[in-house]
């Protein structure tokens, strides 16, 4: 038996009755009040959606991600994995896209900073699939995995987190390949979010042809190790696609006041929060969520700045940025201006932002086959193999850091902090 999903960007998302038991479960419904953009909604009014809609597109593209990948690959003589290994390794990589973002917390990567004793979301999400009846329901997939197959597929949680977080137990070469369509330079977990983030911002930085980046998947077999590659004709889909991630995070993930609020969450958390962390243990940590945050902010809006600023959307004006990807004079210049201004007018008044910082993509520029992290391009007609890094000129122009720098003022001092800025700045150049 299935159920079905009706999705905005992918359509209807099918799933079996064991992985509904996931979805409806406490942990997987709370991502419903879990934003995927954090505060971005305050910016792009339409980016309300939530890691619930994304974990099911993540694991709807996997599923096909995987399929055409094997396809293709026998199709052109390259055997990989019998009937019901194919079979397993479908369900675990559906299963580590559904609960991949089960440890976020509220706002997503906005509140992070409050997380305690340097845990991440991802150790977050492996006690919540460990320690939650999530880890029963993985359990019972297992039970039948192991009834249809025989014991050598069970699934287990340990096995879930194990493959996703690189530790590899057991057959290390293919629960790597299993991997990277998680978590590498063409996982489908950035495929979804792109897609999805486009669409509810209203923007089209970040489309690109899905169908055909997907139906140009392939394995490349390295000394019988299986590798995620792509058959020439998908080239153009898969600069594209990196273009795409680029142009979001200059566009939309780096925009000036989506950071601020993006500040302004961080700093009054610290204050909000018991301890000015979130919990660390499990079921403590998973009764938090967005309508918690926004309740208490709402509360302390006219007691704490930052609160105030968030509920009652009270927006610094940037007054200053550096150029998208800034060098060493363009930071020095970043600091003088800051520095003058805070000497005339006061620290307290402005707010600098030197963390939006992002490489374009992980791919090395200079590379070969062999390079765990090159992404493989199988051509067609000679079967031999060569990089992306090779092939595309686009891909060895992204390889500068996306570095913005950022000046944001109090709304009263605006017009002054301006012009003093402006005046320092052709005092320089000149």
């Amino acid at each position: 038996m299935s159920d079905k999903y009706r999705d905005p960007v992918h359509g209807f998302i099918k799933v079996n009755t064991l992985e509904n038991k996931i979805i409806n479960s406490l942990p997987f419904q709370r991502l419903r009040n879990i934003k995927q953009l954090a505060m971005t909604h305050l910016v792009f009014h339409g980016a309300e959606h939530t890691r619930f809609g994304h974990s099911l597109g993540v694991m709807f593209l996997v599923t096909r991600a995987f399929e055409s990948a094997v396809n293709n690959a026998k199709d052109s003589g390259v055997y990989i994995f019998d009937d019901n290994k194919f079979a397993w390794y479908k369900q675990i990589l559906r299963l580590i896209a559904l609960t991949h973002d089960l440890g976020h917390a509220p706002f997503s990567h906005a509140s992070e900073a409050v997380f305690p004793n340097g845990l991440e979301h991802e150790d977050f999400t492996e006690k919540i699939i460990k320690e939650t009846e999530i880890a029963e329901y993985i359990k019972e997939i297992g039970t039948d995995f192991k009834r249809d197959y025989g014991s050598a597929y069970d699934i287990t949680p340990e096995l879930i987190c194990d493959i996703y977080r690189g530790r590899n137990p057991g057959e290390k070469s293919e629960f790597t390949f299993l991997k990277s369509f998680m978590d590498s330079e063409l996982d489908c977990d950035k495929m979804d979010y792109l897609l999805r983030d486009s669409l509810f911002c209203g923007v089209n930085y970040g489309k690109y042809d899905i169908e055909r980046l997907l139906s140009c998947l392939t394995v490349y077999k390295q000394d019988d190790t299986p590798r995620l590659a792509i058959i020439d004709g998908g080239i153009q889909a898969f600069e594209e696609f990196v273009l795409a991630r680029y142009f979001m995070f200059i566009e939309v993930y780096f925009h000036r006041t989506r950071r601020y609020f993006d500040l302004m969450l961080a700093s009054a958390l610290s204050k909000i929060l018991p301890d000015g962390k979130y919990p660390e243990k499990t079921e403590e940590y998973l009764s938090w969520n967005d309508n918690k945050v926004l309740e208490l902010l709402t509360e302390k809006r006219d007691i704490i700045e930052t609160a105030g600023n968030i509920i009652k959307r009270r927006v610094y004006p940037c007054i200053y940025t550096t150029k998208a990807h800034a060098e060493k004079a363009d930071k020095s210049l970043f600091k003088m201006l800051k520095k003058d201004l805070e000497q005339k007018y006061g620290s307290q008044n402005f707010l600098s932002d030197t963390s939006a910082a992002k490489m374009p993509h992980k791919i090395p520029t200079k590379t070969e086959v062999d390079d765990e992290k090159a992404i493989i391009i199988v051509h067609r007609d000679t079967a031999l193999c060569n990089t992306i890094s090779e092939e595309s000129n686009i891909i060895q122009s992204l390889a500068n850091k996306i570095d913005l720098n950022r000046l944001y003022v109090v709304p009263e001092l605006k017009c002054v902090a301006t012009a003093m800025m402006q005046k320092n700045v052709k005092e320089c150049i000149e």
